[in-house]
């Protein structure tokens, strides 16, 4: 079994990402050429790489690590009045791959409890609105939910919040991207669903190469309906989705629990969910754990991975509220 162990401390990648932060929602655009260019679904891409492959999912030894598999790690909490419960400042956790296609990674115990609170308390003390999604003004594709931005960096940022991006973009992205200067990570959103509330599917969208699930009270409910587990050899005699229409068409007579990857939720019991059994269709998660999942093909296409087309589920009476926080990391020359 691989046993790396990775550290906070070890930022000599993250100085270029997190130099060109911004407290807004959007970066500017940085124009700087790194042989990247947009694709289209129409465009014929077998004749020319528009980006180098393994540049824009998982380095290695996530890479090489299959579906069940999982490797140690660790990071140093490094701000005042934040420890582990044993009142040490290194928190232990594992990551854990839970998905071949799209690539998916399940945390566990990546977040402490004083730190999903910190949170929350923080989401609270803003102005929480009613979530919207890129399409300005709608509110209907994400329901009964309400959101807050707590800055990742700048003047008004927290160190929670820049050492959870420290770590995750040491682990999860390659040493091209935390190198390049169009690359940037958006505020953390934090949501608090009602009972009731949900969002439809949806992708993440261009260019968010990476998204960071941080489940704060343990309750679950993301999917993704065309995710798949199963040894490569598997996923690559599946149908492929094109576009967002194919990936809805595709998903039609699929069910949460029986098809894809169904993320369910322990409640805020941590550590309970690594004693409840996962199969290849569901994985548990309690409080503090988080999932991170890759928006675009790693093949030197450029292209989306409609596989990552996932929805949250509505939230029951039995979850009660439901607490989230999203970081989303971009690659801004994809949209050049």
């Amino acid at each position: 079994m691989l046993t790396p162990r990775w550290s906070s401390t070890a930022r000599c990648y993250t100085a270029a990402l997190i130099a060109g932060l911004h407290l807004s929602l959007v970066f500017s655009f940085s124009h700087h050429p790194i042989s990247i260019t947009p694709s289209t679904d129409a465009r014929d891409v077998s004749q020319q790489l528009l980006i180098p492959p393994n540049v824009i999912g998982p380095p290695e030894p996530l890479r090489s690590l299959r579906t069940g598999e999982h490797i140690d790690a660790f990071r140093s909490l490094q701000y005042e009045g934040i420890q582990c419960n044993n009142n040490s400042e290194i928190l232990e956790f594992s990551i854990e791959r839970v998905s071949s296609k799209p690539d998916i990674f399940c945390l566990r115990n990546f977040v402490t409890q004083a730190e999903c609170e910190q949170i929350q308390s923080l989401a609270k003390e803003t102005d929480q609105s009613r979530a919207e999604t890129v399409t300005k003004n709608d509110t209907s594709s994400r329901t009964n939910c309400s959101v807050a931005w707590i800055p990742s960096n700048g003047a008004r940022k927290f160190n929670l919040v820049s050492d959870l991006v420290s770590s995750t973009a040491n682990i999860f992205l390659s040493k091209d991207v935390l190198s390049h200067p169009s690359a940037g990570v958006e505020d953390l959103q934090v949501l608090e669903y009602e009972v009731g509330g949900e969002f439809v599917y949806h992708h993440d969208g261009i260019p968010r190469i990476l998204t960071v699930i941080y489940y704060l009270n343990g309750v679950g409910g993301t999917w993704f309906p065309l995710a798949c587990a199963e040894s490569e050899e598997i996923t690559t005699q599946l149908t492929e989705p094109r576009n967002k229409a194919h990936a809805l068409e595709l998903v039609k007579d699929l069910a949460p629990g029986r098809d894809g990857l169904l993320v369910k939720g322990t409640g805020n019991k941590r550590n309970e969910s690594n004693q409840r059994e996962c199969t290849s269709n569901t994985v548990w998660i309690g409080q503090g754990d988080a999932l991170a999942f890759y928006n675009y093909l790693d093949d030197g296409s450029a292209r989306v991975d409609w596989r990552s087309l996932h929805c949250g589920l509505q939230t029951t009476n039995e979850d009660g509220t439901k607490w989230i926080a999203n970081h989303w990391y971009r690659l801004n020359s994809l949209l050049e």
